[in-house]
């Protein structure tokens, strides 16, 4: 395995299981008051402000270390800014039973071997 390959399976990962998170998130705030939509949504990109500086922060090391692989490692951290955000968000708006948890990350793994069998396998 190369590690262009471990970076895109793990970044895979990563994508569907924003992908379920971000059904989710919507799910929270469709079952909260219709006044808190708007603040619902400023708090999700308040929580992405730290990941997209960070991400900044990457390009900005490779760049000045003369590292080209930093860039790629973009493809993990972009999904999995994404995940962290919108998992305390979804956490924030509402208790949710221990199994839920699961159940998405579940879904999610599901998810993920739908789309390894869409594009053809490993």
């Amino acid at each position: 395995m190369t590690p262009v390959f471990v970076i895109k399976l793990f970044s895979l990962i990563l994508w569907c299981h924003a992908a379920v998170l971000v059904v989710a998130w919507f799910r929270a705030v469709a079952r909260c008051d219709v006044k808190t939509h708007v603040g619902a949504f400023v708090a999700l990109m308040g929580a992405l402000v730290p990941v997209s500086s960070g991400l900044v922060l990457v390009v900005l090391a490779g760049a000045t270390l003369g590292l080209p692989s930093a860039v790629a490692f973009l493809a993990i951290l972009i999904p999995g800014g994404l995940a962290v955000a919108l998992n305390g968000e979804v956490a924030r708006l509402g208790p949710y039973p221990q199994g839920v948890e699961a159940g998405r990350v579940a879904v999610s793994l599901l998810l993920f071997l739908a789309a390894l069998i869409a594009k053809g396998g490993l």
